[in-house]
């Protein structure tokens, strides 16, 4: 049997020591994430995090590098899986999000990156890598995987 692997761009955007998040639910959980989502037919992976992020936040923004590879494996399906892909993003105009999606993004927000560890954040390992500001430029870890439980 063939495996369904979704690609998710997302970004990570800092500005004035806040990270860019969007408060979502997903099957009755309601967690953070970084602004993503999927690719449109005839975009690049990171122009698709530059529309998503816009979309979901209402914030453009430029590519400075990619940070990190996340791959989701749903337990209750290993055909089923998600690959990530977090680019560091600098914001370059701050607007209105531009899109619904349907109810999933109950809120846009700013945190404090000294805040952290107050919200549940996903995936947990970037939220991790990002308490310490030396390793936006030397990620301890280019890959990690998730399992959903």
């Amino acid at each position: 049997m063939a495996e369904k692997i979704g690609i998710r761009p997302a970004t990570i955007v800092i500005k004035d020591g806040k990270l860019l998040l969007v408060y979502s639910r997903y099957n009755n959980e309601e967690f953070y994430l970084f602004p993503g989502g999927g690719i449109e037919f005839g975009e690049t992976i990171e122009e698709a995090a530059i529309r998503e992020t816009y979309e979901e936040t209402g914030v453009k923004v430029r590519i400075k590098d990619l940070f990190h590879v996340n791959e989701y494996i749903y337990a209750d399906d290993w055909n089923k899986r998600s690959v990530s892909m977090y680019f560091i993003a600098e914001p370059v105009e701050i607007l209105e999000p531009t899109t619904d999606d349907g109810g999933k993004i109950k809120e846009v927000k700013w945190i404090k990156l000294s805040e952290l560890d107050n919200y549940d954040i996903r995936p947990k390992i970037i939220a991790e890598m990002l308490k310490s500001d030396s390793k936006l430029e030397n990620p301890i870890r280019l890959y990690s995987i998730d399992f959903r439980k």
